[in-house]
């Protein structure tokens, strides 16, 4: 427990230094534009392979990508059932926002060094399960909401996966475990000294991100949209620990994965599908702090 807390301690400062940073005008919104280029294409990758490399296949590892698609699957039909008799802005927000996860930019860095290589393999197993959903699926839905005439597309969906670079190194480190290979020791050593600093500049970038502006007039709305989410993110839990034949450090891994913040593109998401993209970024902002104080609690207790 010491160490979560002490780890939470230290990313809640990263988060709030980077805040404070963007307020006294030392760094830009435009500025994290960089930074993302250089999480996205170089310490997230080596981070994967980091966290990967003595990875050893197992078949419950398939439960963990099901877990993923089928935890979206679910938050996704919660939410088409709550937004039934609300205009198609509200609808598409629930859609972008309600079954999407930060995993690469958040749960991942906040969980560098607390979980096991296994636990660690959960999360991506997870991350590709709900990527299928955020890329597909919610998109295709998207329009059908709207009154659009686009239809799921596959190569769409299949772009965007294979295309991302954290994906691709997942998938690769995951084939290179099935035919029992390493990568050769420098590259091991390159990815350590690279995916270190993921951890860093990741919450850095969230916290110029981050901005808390709480309009009284959607108070209202957000805890409803908050206490749907967790309501139906405990029952899933509460099913992963009964009826899901993880390992215990697979089953915290995924537990502490379902208490993370929504997803970080949701809110552009959401504003390109002619949803309120204003009130998704405070959705966002304000799941940052649930989800660092929700994770924190599920890894104590699980």
């Amino acid at each position: 427990m010491s160490n979560v807390l002490t780890q939470t301690i230290v990313y809640v400062v990263l988060l709030f230094a980077g805040y404070g940073f963007k307020k006294a005008g030392i760094f830009k919104v435009e500025d994290t534009d960089f930074l993302k280029k250089v999480i996205l294409y170089l310490t997230m990758p080596a981070m994967a392979v980091n966290g990967l490399k003595d990875l050893e296949l197992q078949p419950s590892f398939l439960w963990c990508f099901l877990v993923g698609f089928g935890t979206s699957t679910i938050l996704m039909l919660v939410g088409m059932a709550a937004t039934r008799k609300k205009a198609p802005e509200e609808k598409v927000m629930y859609l972008f926002n309600l079954n999407t996860y930060n995993i690469g930019n958040f749960a991942i860095p906040f969980l560098t060094g607390l979980l096991s290589t296994d636990g660690f393999a959960a999360l991506c197993l997870f991350d590709i399960g709900v990527a299928i959903y955020l890329y597909g699926i919610d998109y295709s839905l998207a329009e059908a909401v709207k009154g659009g005439k686009s239809r799921f597309s596959l190569k769409f969906l299949l772009k965007k996966i294979f295309t991302s670079p954290i994906t691709d190194m997942y998938l690769l480190m995951i084939l290179l475990a099935a035919l029992h290979l390493r990568l050769p020791e420098p590259v091991l050593k390159l990815a350590s000294v690279m995916g270190n600093a993921n951890a860093f500049l990741a919450m850095l970038s969230i916290g110029i991100l981050f901005e808390l502006k709480l309009d009284r007039k959607n108070l209202w709305e957000m805890v409803k949209f908050f206490a749907l989410r967790y309501g139906t993110i405990l029952v899933i839990m509460a099913g992963v620990i009964l009826f899901i034949p993880f390992s215990p450090d697979i089953r915290q891994a995924i537990c502490v994965l379902l208490a993370a913040p929504v997803a970080s593109i949701a809110p552009l998401l959401t504003q390109n599908a002619g949803g309120d993209g204003a009130k998704a970024a405070q959705i966002n902002s304000v799941s940052i702090l649930l989800g660092i104080a929700g994770m924190m609690i599920v890894y104590a207790l699980v």
